[in-house]
């Protein structure tokens, strides 16, 4: 049996992010994953001349002092970031009308202001309380360490008043509280598939972290997000670490209240100090292959929970022929919905209905001039929207005939919003290939396909979120619904935990609970 410090399960960016940390310490680690490349949602894939990355298009977080900034100055690397373009790092369209979102929540403000005068009331009081509940979930987060789930945490929650008076709110609660127009609605809600809900079940504490993240930064890396992955890997083997692909867990033996051993490629493998999960929660229960490993208890808080909601993926190689700038495409993301009514676009789309979707778009190589991913003077376009997971499930399992031609049949339907706004788009295709919320579930170890982990509803943010630590001393999660999803997210889960288990700081501690109840 191969002995080391740590254990990780699952080369995603939490996984990864903990497995640097831990090698700069000198400690001894392996990381071990299933699938042939690393990087979890945000690894890259090739496809004849053209590179995809399969879940991740835009991120936070990565200013001076930011976690992504804390991370890499922790493991002493050194990646480079584009900004997106700072008049529009998100270009909202509508059947009614266009927004583009700036970088400054002043400038967000005063064009929301210039755009609907006539709502100029509401418009304030939107901005005002998510100024205000940013400001409190911060301050929130310098009174307490949200992982450690002491119950004496929920006793300072009321001295944060307005925080806590909105701890269960959704976005459309704020809308109805303050009042605003349809319009405006849709715009205010234009990212909402940065957390796959509508507005009337996201968490409103999540909608403000994450669009107060993006208003202070929104980027891309220069050298795309495989050299981001591949640097971190860097630092992992550099420093004595291994990191196993193609090399699924198999099983987790439990022994007398801790983790023993895991067995992954046929092989023993035992940590001296901890293991770290990067599965799912559910998916790691399940590798115990015991009933009896986990308390009661335990075993439902771990898998009790709701998914959030599944994708559907489309990635297009286009020729030299085709200029984005025509089309109005350039450094930033295009979020199109054909009515602008968010809560019925999500819902008819999640009942099986994907006539003319929602659709996200987002083009790498207009957000860096870096070969790496096309053809010189190609681009590559990176489509994507919600879908429900059991009719692919169950074709998948059934009949692979039928699920071919329903893989087809939404990828003409989410083409034909694209053609809305690019309607030429099929002459310039040279490579397109698509993925399924089974796709998803296959390749990134996602069940049902979901994109956020734990589903980011009031009811599973904050100090309902699961947390890293388990009943097992040496266990720990550092995934998505552990903690707070996206890439910034992951990576914070990772040096959290690090933290726990070492003792020894990596970041500072100003963010921890803002860090938990938003994505990005």
């Amino acid at each position: 049996m191969e002995i080391f410090d740590y254990v990780v399960l699952g080369a995603g960016l939490g996984g990864l992010a903990a497995a640097a940390c831990l090698s700069k310490q000198g400690k001894k680690v392996a990381v071990f994953e299933k699938h042939y490349l690393p990087g979890g949602c945000c690894h890259t894939f090739d496809y004849g001349e053209y590179s995809f990355c399969a879940d991740v298009h835009y991120i936070s977080q990565c200013g001076k002092g930011e976690a992504i900034d804390q991370f890499l100055k922790y493991i002493e690397r050194n990646i480079s970031f584009n900004s997106l373009d700072a008049n529009c790092i998100d270009k909202i369209i509508t059947s009614k009308l266009d927004f583009d979102i700036p970088l400054g929540w002043g400038h967000f403000r005063k064009r929301l202001l210039n755009k609907f005068p006539q709502e100029a009331l509401a418009i304030n009081r939107y901005c005002d309380e998510i100024h205000d509940l940013h400001q409190q979930i911060s301050e929130f987060g310098r009174e307490i360490t949200w992982y450690e789930q002491k119950w004496q945490d929920w006793l300072k929650l009321p001295k944060c008043w307005h925080l806590f008076s909105r701890r269960n709110w959704t976005l459309q609660d704020l809308y109805d509280h303050i009042g605003l127009s349809k319009d405006l609605q849709a715009i205010l809600a234009g990212q909402s598939g940065d957390y796959a809900l509508p507005p009337s079940e996201i968490a409103l504490i999540t909608h403000a972290c994450l669009v107060w993240d993006y208003s202070k930064g929104a980027y891309y890396p220069k050298h795309h997000f495989r050299h981001f992955v591949d640097t971190i890997i860097e630092s992992i083997t550099d420093n004595g670490g291994i990191v196993k692909l193609s090399t699924p867990v198999e099983h987790i033996q439990v022994d007398e209240g801790e983790v023993t051993s895991i067995m992954a490629d046929g092989k023993a493998y035992q940590a001296a100090n901890a293991y770290i999960s990067d599965i799912d929660p559910k998916l790691t229960v399940r590798l115990m292959h015991d009933s009896l490993a986990l308390s009661k208890r335990e075993y439902q808080r771990l898998t009790n929970y709701e998914y959030s909601t599944s994708a559907f993926n489309v990635y297009l190689g286009l020729d030299s022929r085709f200029q984005p700038e025509d089309y109005g495409i350039g450094n930033w993301n295009i979020w199109y919905y054909p009515t602008g009514d968010l809560n019925a676009e999500y819902e008819k789309q999640l009942e099986g209905d994907m006539s003319h979707p929602w659709i996200f778009l987002s083009c790498p190589t207009m957000k860096t001039e870096e070969p790496g991913i096309a053809p010189q003077g190609h681009h590559v376009l990176e489509i994507a929207t919600v879908c429900p997971y059991e009719p692919f499930e169950h074709l998948h399992k059934n009949d692979p005939k039928a699920y071919k031609l329903k893989k087809r049949e939404v990828y003409q339907h989410i083409m034909n919003s694209v053609r809305d706004f690019i309607p030429d788009v099929d002459k310039y295709a040279r490579m397109k290939v698509y993925g399924t919320p089974t796709t998803s579930e296959f390749y990134l170890g996602q069940p049902q396909g979901n994109i956020y982990g734990a589903n980011l509803i009031p009811s599973q943010i904050g100090l309902n979120r699961l947390g890293y630590a388990t009943e097992l001393p040496n266990l720990f999660f550092v995934g998505a619904s552990a903690g707070y999803p996206s890439v910034p997210g992951v990576i914070s889960n990772g040096m959290d935990v690090v933290e726990m288990i070492t003792g020894k700081s990596i970041r500072s501690r100003n963010k921890v609970f803002e860090d938990l109840v938003s994505v990005g």
